[in-house]
């Protein structure tokens, strides 16, 4: 397989698996202070049997329940990336620093430790007051007592996030992938097979078989629409008038007008706006589609086509076949962008309901769509998943084409 034939396959393979193991080492290990034989059997019993606090614990790969060195895993580094472009918006100088990679680097390191610290400080409260689950007793399952405890926990999550930092750097550097991307979706498939187990214990065999079935459908066929979304485009044909001084045969150009690439966000966050609330099946699907499709339109909205400014059309001497330049091409071009809408909310509403219907089937959901039989499996499980799936492979698919690509110029220019 060509694949197979990569130069330097084996030695980046090597060193992401290094680096997941050590990740996965980080949250096995308890923080300082913690008594995980107590803690241990205390989460395994509880976890099963709630939503809320089993979806918690998919995204975090089982680490902030049993209060591990990486309680919160790659969590802290994703948030970052999220929270840069919208802080680098208040500010000038952060918008400058940004523009910069170096620059959004470091922003993203910081962004992370601040992150790790904060959530670091929460989680140390919240397991010090004895909150952190029904029957987890801070004097049962913590060694130290009152603000001490905070500390230590506090601090060691914070140390935890600092050390995982120049990990992702190493695997990023070294390894095969974006290393956030593929530890990400290490620990969210290191607490699925416990969540699939402890449906067939409740359930039966038969109802797991079921259950295990709506999930792979789920799951595939989610993965197939969210696909076709990033790839698919609708391209616009451009030409060049003579007075831009193309070259000839540059006159004919096709500008790529494509979703907006939000993913699994949308779809996402309607599903824990309406984790809190117990509605009826059909009302929550209905209510669940409305919601994911309004964010997608919102995202849509949200987004910018260079396309849309005539000033620049006239001065790059772009214009559009069959339409008048001006506010024509505008408006033909507002029109292109709302059809997109309309068909990036159908497509999130449907991934968003996809797997609370395929659950419903398989005789496995609640009323609440998120649970099933009082499992943490459910739409916002499924679509965690699939959405980590996705860009862990993506990444790992793009470095192997990249370096395929520089092996074929290496050799032609040897």
């Amino acid at each position: 397989m060509p694949l197979l034939r990569t130069p330097g396959l084996g030695r980046r393979v090597a060193v992401t698996l290094g680096g997941i193991v050590l990740f996965r080492l980080g949250q096995s290990l308890p923080l300082p202070g913690v008594d995980p034989a107590a803690l241990g059997p205390v989460a395994d019993g509880v976890l099963p049997g709630d939503g809320l606090r089993g979806l918690a614990d998919l995204a975090t790969g089982g680490g902030m329940y049993r209060l591990a060195l990486l309680p919160f895993g790659v969590l802290p580094f994703l948030f970052a990336r999220v929270l840069v472009p919208a802080l680098a918006r208040l500010h000038p100088r952060l918008a400058a620093l940004r523009a910069v990679r170096a620059g959004r680097f470091l922003l993203e390191r910081r962004t992370a430790l601040a992150l790790g610290l904060l959530g670091g400080l929460v989680l140390a409260l919240v397991a010090a007051a004895g909150h952190l689950l029904p029957g987890a007793a801070a004097e049962e399952v913590l060694h130290l007592r009152g603000p001490l405890a905070v500390v230590v926990l506090a601090a060691g999550a914070a140390a935890g996030t600092a050390v995982l930092l120049p990990l992702t750097c190493w695997m990023d550097r070294n390894g095969l992938g974006d290393a956030v991307a593929v530890l990400l979706f290490v620990q969210v498939l290191a607490v699925l097979p416990g969540q699939l187990w402890a449906v067939r214990e409740r359930s039966g065999f038969g109802g797991s078989l079921a259950v295990a079935a709506a999930v792979l459908v789920s799951l595939a066929v989610t993965i197939a629409l969210v696909i076709a979304g990033r790839k698919g485009e609708r391209r616009v044909e451009v030409r060049y008038s003579p007075l831009g001084g193309r070259r000839p045969g540059a006159e004919l150009r096709y500008v790529p007008l494509v979703l907006s690439h939000r993913g699994f966000v949308p779809a996402v966050v309607a599903v824990l706006l309406l984790a809190p609330l117990r509605l009826p099946r059909l009302p929550y699907l209905a209510l669940l589609f409305l919601l994911a499709a309004a964010g997608a339109c919102l995202a849509v909205r949200a987004g910018r086509s260079v396309l849309t400014d005539p000033e620049a059309k006239l001065r790059t001497h772009v214009y559009l076949p069959g339409v008048e330049p001006g506010v024509a091409t505008v408006e033909y071009l507002a029109a292109l962008r709302r059809r997109l809408a309309v068909a990036e909310a159908l497509g999130t509403g449907l991934v968003a309901v996809l797997p609370a219907l395929a659950l419903a089937a398989a005789g496995g959901a609640d009323s609440d769509g998120y649970g099933f039989g009082g499992y943490a499996f459910g739409g916002a499980s499924v679509l965690l998943v699939a959405g980590a799936a996705i860009d862990a492979v993506g990444s790992v698919m793009q470095e192997v084409q990249r370096r395929r690509v520089m092996q074929y110029y290496a050799a032609r220019s040897a």
